[in-house]
């Protein structure tokens, strides 16, 4: 056998260390290339937190010099570097960390830039103008009415009308249009055979469904016709980090888009005073009668004002209650899923036992929601049925608006919580589908970035108003037509002009002074007298209003469609509710704080009552409302109403 040499014998080990070098040299560049990535994104989380604008800068450089020191840091080891082993790993699984956070932080602070900026753009509401003829028509496009007649109504939308019009005129000649202001009266023409075509806005068929529940099978869209009412910018100069502010919260209870004006179902009023971090959200009863500025501040439903837009609303409410809003928000309703349950639900403390009907207003047994009594986590379907129902007896419109604030102190809350938190690209997402707001990205930016300064608890109360009266009136929007109204009280516009001005009270308490011997009621008088608006009926004005006729204020009165209006509500077996007058003194600008118990102002008395005995509490002349006299030398103040913001 021939003897080998080892020496003969091929090595292997210099292509061994030579693949090893390879190896190390490809796993560092792996290194450089992560870390650049790393520092690329730190780069980006510092701009958008800088774009964002909502950290003091101060707090903005401190956390750039942390972002760079840390690149600094990581670059330093990287060349330092010289082994693989345990601290190569180390190194890998912290950059790759540092990438996750970074990546997730540009990509939350982008979406939510994003969505600030989409909502408050001042979008352009549209107004979609559809063109009606009978369903059985032999009309099937714009062309088949040449030589026919089209009713439109040009006190309503003048302006969408116009450009309806201007759209038909291009594609067919010799329409002769018939204008009318009432569309009950243009509907009974179309079915009639008088005018062979009906132009009214979308968002108005549903007020004839009101009536006429057969309308979508009686009669068929020959064309959708869309026009653009433009959002003026705010102009205001309010500094919302410092000053008081009002939001109004407009609530869509139709469609998908808030660019899309329709009737608002929900209508709150928020007040934040940052200064002492406090809230207060004001309930507006949806049937509320109260000035339509699109139709020359005649009476109307405050729902119904939604029609012509979200500031037409909020010009209303500024002149029923006197006071200014500076800001509105507007959401769909049926966004409301959609936002519970992007944060994962919200704790609620359902107040009654019902059943609602679905997001779709289906009754079916299958899809109906049904909820019990007591807190619970509620999805975003069970939280819209709570926040629609109302049709449990003794609960009513009241227990629906009480709801609808639950709902909103519910999110607020949840918004506080790590949870709710973690959710927030979700919201984003959601914001940016169905909110719109006409409060400027800068003022949002400047009103966060003070919270993040001065992290303290917000206190939030709500206010109901319920001093009023039902009534069955006609409304300026549907003049031949007696609808279900609500008249507020002179309490309830003095009750949310008082919360108003309460913002703005900055008196200290050693301002305070009263004598217990002579006057135990201190007087507040504030800066602002309140505005009563020439066009506002209230229920101290029901004796004197005919429910066939629309008003303009209480001294001017149309009754051109009376004659119409009382023979629908003849045919139609319309119950016409004729509101209980109370009496009532109505100082809304030199309201009184009295630390006696307060009476409602609804249930007034004659004469003031003595108490006989000073520890027995004396019945009043009302039964329905006890008075607790604390001092038997001072009557009851019955003529102010109360500023309770629990219960009211």
């Amino acid at each position: 056998m021939k003897k080998v040499n080892k020496k003969d014998i091929p090595v292997q080990e210099p292509e061994i260390k030579t693949n090893k070098k390879k190896r190390k040299g490809a796993s560092k560049w792996i290194d450089w290339i992560e870390w650049i990535f790393a520092a690329v994104l730190s780069g980006a989380l510092i701009f958008y937190l800088y774009k964002l604008n909502v950290l003091d800068w101060h707090l903005l450089l401190c956390i750039a010099s942390i972002l760079i020191v840390l690149d600094l840091i990581l670059l330093v080891l990287l060349i330092k570097r010289k082994k693989g082993g345990w601290l190569a790993a180390l190194y890998r699984i912290f950059l790759l960390i540092y990438i996750v956070c970074s990546g997730y932080g540009v990509y939350t602070l982008n979406n939510t830039y994003s969505t600030l900026f989409a909502i408050t753009s001042n979008t352009p509401s549209i107004v979609r103008m559809d063109l009606l003829t009978k369903a059985d028509s032999s009309i099937k496009d714009v062309e088949g009415f040449a030589n026919k007649k089209i009713g439109y109504s040009n006190h309503a939308d003048s302006y969408a009308s116009s450009a309806a019009m201007s759209e038909i005129n291009t594609q067919t000649a010799t329409v002769e249009y018939v204008d009318m202001n009432d569309y009950q009266q243009l509907y009974e023409k179309l079915q009639s055979g008088e005018i062979d075509g009906l132009l009214i806005p979308h968002n108005r068929i549903s007020l004839l469904k009101e009536e006429y529940k057969s309308i979508d099978q009686d009669t068929k869209v020959v064309e959708t016709f869309e026009a653009k009412r433009e959002i003026t910018p705010v102009t205001s100069n309010i500094d919302i980090s410092k000053e008081p502010f009002v939001v109004y919260l407009a609530g869509i209870d139709e469609g998908d888009d808030p660019s899309i004006d329709a009737r608002s179902d929900v209508n709150i009023l928020v007040m934040v005073d940052p200064q002492n971090n406090q809230m207060t959200t004001i309930s507006i009863p949806r049937d509320s009668y109260v000035p339509n500025p699109a139709l020359e501040n005649g009476s109307d439903k405050l729902t119904h004002l939604g029609n012509d837009g979200a500031l037409n609303s909020m010009e209303g409410i500024e002149e029923a209650f006197g006071i200014d809003i500076d800001y509105y928000a507007k959401v769909n309703f049926q966004s409301l899923i959609h936002i519970v349950d992007a944060l994962g639900g919200v704790d609620v403390d359902v107040k009654i036992d019902f059943n609602e009907q679905d997001e779709n207003r289906s009754f079916k047994k299958s899809d109906k929601i049904y909820l019990k009594k007591g807190m619970q986590t509620l999805n975003g379907k069970e939280a819209l049925a709570y926040a629609r129902h109302r049709k449990t007896d003794g609960y009513g419109t009241t227990g629906r608006e009480n709801a609808q604030q639950q709902i909103i102190q519910a999110i607020m809350k949840k918004l506080t919580t790590a949870e709710g938190i973690s959710h927030i690209n979700d919201l984003m997402s959601v914001a940016s589908q169905y909110v719109s707001t006409n409060m400027p990205l800068s003022s949002i930016q400047s009103f966060v970035s003070k919270q993040l300064r001065d992290v303290k608890p917000w206190s939030v109360d709500s206010i109901t108003l319920k001093g009023g009266t039902d009534a069955t009136l006609t409304t300026v929007s549907m003049p031949s037509l007696p609808l279900s109204c609500y008249l507020l009280g002179p309490s309830d516009i003095t009750k949310v002009y008082n919360a108003y001005q309460r913002m703005f009270d900055d008196s200290s308490m050693k301002e305070f002074a009263f004598n217990l011997s002579t006057n135990p009621q201190c007087t507040i008088t504030y800066p602002k007298n309140q505005t009563v608006s020439e066009f506002m009926i209230t229920s101290a004005d029901a004796e004197r209003l005919s429910p066939y006729s629309v008003y303009y204020g209480i001294d001017r009165v149309d009754s051109s469609n009376a004659g119409a209006s009382e023979q629908r509500a003849e045919s139609n077996n319309i119950e016409i509710v004729v509101p209980q007058v109370p009496t009532y003194s109505y100082v809304p600008d030199v309201p009184v704080e009295s630390p006696t118990a307060p009476v409602e102002p609804s249930v007034p008395t004659d004469t003031p009552i003595e108490p006989s005995e000073p520890t027995t509490p004396v019945e009043p002349s009302e039964p329905t409302t006890p008075t607790e006299p604390s001092e038997p030398t001072t009557p009851p103040t019955t003529d102010i109403p109360s500023d309770s913001t629990t219960t009211e």
